[in-house]
């Protein structure tokens, strides 16, 4: 069976896209799904956009396109009523296969119009303006990209998943090719992973079981002095262990370029305070994580990533990352060294001064 990609939009405005990005995806040998295309089975006795939002929760993968219509109204409102009031928010019917998209959990690659987003930045700074504007006035301001302030309202609602911006139908078909590899890549990593876990354990489960049966066998006497070393101690020690092999892993999972500036050690702390706001940020982690769909899953790490990386971007350009396995260290901090930091002060001051280390010998040594 082949993968279903509802692509949706307003139509008139993006044909040109919606026919581009159709045969894009049929190239990828999935099949996309468009009401022009007559892919979409309409149902007897039902308003056409009941059938595209049904047809949405048959699909396995969203492309929205926003540009400058906000489009038509959802069948059962009172499109005269809505209208009355420029500002007056009313959902569109590609605003409700994008909601119909979200609550099936499902994968959504949003791209806006490269004006448009750059209008919805002068809304955002100017949002109370509108607000107070009476209708009759605020429908005098007109936008020189959009036909209604309703297309900065549903942007405004999308605000937090990963948008990606367009002037040319290539810049799409780019992002999508690298979304679709990637998505690929963590699937066949995750066969790799599964194969493994049955066969052996790797080193930190290791580490893990050795500290586990040590907890046990002096539990078994008392918790008392064994080789001059207390129960804490020893305990203690395991995990710093454990904290040196996140560490080489750390370093063998991500990979500067060639640095053009004397890196300094301030320097060195700022891309630390980086890792920790992002790819060490256990609140943001947990809650980007979905068990439920691997393919979300990844979509909401690609997004930690990506600010991430954008983060480093805007402390100094010339700061290039060649190499980054974000999946491989998420995944083993997660699961072995938040539990232990976070229950230790002692532990957290070292596992930032071991990273710090780690950072430095990746920033100072050439590459």
């Amino acid at each position: 069976m082949k993968p279903r990609v509802f692509i949706s939009s307003t139509y008139y405005d993006l044909k040109h896209v919606r026919e581009r990005i159709e045969r894009f995806i049929e190239n990828y040998f999935f099949e996309p799904v468009l009401f022009e295309s007559d892919n979409v089975a309409f149902e007897h006795g039902k308003p056409i956009d009941v059938s595209c939002y049904n047809e949405v929760k048959l699909c396995h993968m969203m492309i929205l396109i926003v540009g400058g219509r906000y489009g038509s109204i959802i069948s059962g409102d009172n499109v005269n009523e809505k209208r009355e009031s420029y500002n007056r928010e009313y959902v569109s019917i590609t605003r409700k296969e994008y909601e119909t998209a979200l609550k099936m959990n499902m994968p959504i690659f949003i791209f806006i119009d490269k004006n448009v987003y750059a209008e919805y930045q002068t809304f955002k700074k100017n949002k109370l303006f509108f607000e107070e504007q009476t209708s009759s006035s605020s429908k005098d301001f007109s936008f020189a990209h959009v036909d209604d302030i309703n297309v900065f309202k549903f942007i405004n609602s999308i605000q937090g998943k990963a948008i990606k911006t367009f002037e040319k139908v290539e810049e799409i078909e780019t992002y999508l090719s690298n979304q679709i590899s990637g998505m690929l890549y963590l699937y066949l990593e995750q066969l790799q992973d599964n194969t493994k876990e049955k066969t052996v354990l790797n080193a930190v489960s290791e580490l893990r079981n050795i500290s586990e049966r040590m907890n046990t066998m002096i539990q078994a006497v008392g918790a008392n002095v064994i080789q001059g070393q207390s129960y804490e101690e020893v305990i203690f020690n395991q995990n710093v262990i454990l904290l040196d092999f996140f560490g080489s892993q750390f370093s063998d999972n991500i990979e500067f370029g060639y640095l053009t500036f004397d890196s300094t050690t301030e320097f060195c702390k700022d891309v630390y305070e980086i890792c920790k706001q992002t790819i060490f940020n256990y609140e943001m982690l947990i809650t980007a994580e979905d068990k439920t769909d691997y393919k979300m899953d990844y979509a909401n790490y690609e997004e930690i990533q990506m600010i991430f990386e954008e983060k480093l971007e805007n402390l100094n350009k010339q700061l290039v990352i060649k190499k980054f396995d974000f999946h491989k260290i998420k995944k083993s901090y997660l699961s072995n060294i938040y539990p232990i930091i976070s229950k230790d002060l002692k532990l957290q001051s070292l596992f930032d001064e071991k990273m710090l280390n780690r950072i430095e010998d990746a920033l100072f040594l050439p590459f």
